[in-house]
């Protein structure tokens, strides 16, 4: 994991043991958030969850403001660090479009769901209107994403019909990403997964102009 010790109330971690004293923090975090959200969950909690005292936590973070800044910045790092491997994988020189566009789908509800607490917690910050604007680094992985999928649609001549093909990858992105942090949150709609990727799939392909594959087709 990248240092987080930049960020303000983020307090600095040089040895491994206390580093690994954090990451179980920050772990146990997304699990406290996703039981009892951000505002009714207490430093205590995280502390109990990750097995550390509360004198623990706080050797590593000024408060839980700090420590979801700390949660928010590793998410976002991680998500454009992922969204660049993704795109390097070899497997894709070959793989039909709506594969890839498929698995980008697929990716992103599973990191949601394993993130399921983080999600939470940020939700009910923004809305709240309390502490930074976290969005504008949200936002920058799936804005990475489009333009990688934008470059490999151009060099296979696709999506032609598009004035600003980076600009269509985007957004078609984004308003899977929007579908999928609503079921989330929501707690539904009561349909399987499979059901969810394939149709927001289908949808980002219609849009983009890139044919599905023959087993998606026939759902």
């Amino acid at each position: 994991m990248d240092s987080l010790d930049h960020i303000d109330g983020v307090l600095p971690a040089n040895q491994a043991r206390s580093r690994n004293a954090r990451d179980r923090l920050l772990e146990a975090g997304d699990q406290v958030f996703a039981k009892l959200g951000y505002d009714a969950a207490h430093v205590s909690d995280i502390a109990q969850a990750a097995g550390c005292s509360v004198g623990s936590f706080y050797r590593r973070f000024r408060d839980k403001e700090a420590f979801f800044m700390a949660l928010h910045h590793r998410f976002t790092e991680r998500n454009l660090d992922n969204a660049d491997k993704f795109f390097a994988q070899p497997r894709w020189q070959d793989e039909p479009t709506a594969a890839l566009v498929r698995t980008l789908i697929q990716n992103t509800a599973h990191i949601m769901k394993r993130n399921h607490g983080f999600f939470r917690a940020l939700f009910q910050r923004s809305l709240a209107g309390a502490g930074s604007d976290y969005w504008p680094r949200m936002r920058a992985g799936t804005q990475r994403q489009g333009e990688l999928l934008a470059v490999q649609m151009t060099a296979r001549g696709e999506g032609g019909h598009h004035a600003d093909l980076t600009k269509a990858c985007v957004f078609a992105l984004r308003s899977a990403d929007g579908a999928l942090v609503h079921r989330l949150l929501n707690d539904g709609p009561y349909i399987d997964d499979d059901f969810v990727i394939d149709s927001l799939s289908r949808m980002a392909l219609a849009y983009l102009g890139v044919d599905d594959l023959p087993s998606m087709a026939a759902k």
